[in-house]
């Protein structure tokens, strides 16, 4: 089973603890396996060389884009710093 890695911005949540995937960088990431997704598909969410994390995908339909919601415990810092919490 193929694991997709999207690009996300950690500063792009909404009052629900997801990330929005509607971004330039996540779009660009998303086109090739836009017709992969579905509701509920683990994926791997990343931001740069700093960190990334494993997250399920939710479509929200009234913003039309797909939504990360992040699974606790899964934060990887990728630029060697320690995690605080997640």
């Amino acid at each position: 089973m193929t694991v997709y890695r999207i690009w996300f911005d950690t500063n792009e949540g909404d009052g629900f603890g997801r990330y929005d995937l509607g971004l330039p960088g996540s779009r660009r990431d998303i086109a090739p396996i836009a017709d992969k997704l579905n509701e509920g598909m683990r994926v791997i969410i990343y931001m740069g060389n700093e960190l990334e994390m494993e997250a399920t995908l939710e479509f929200d339909p009234k913003y039309d884009r797909w939504m990360a919601q992040p699974i606790k415990g899964t934060i990887k810092h990728l630029d060697g710093s320690e995690a605080n919490s997640d």
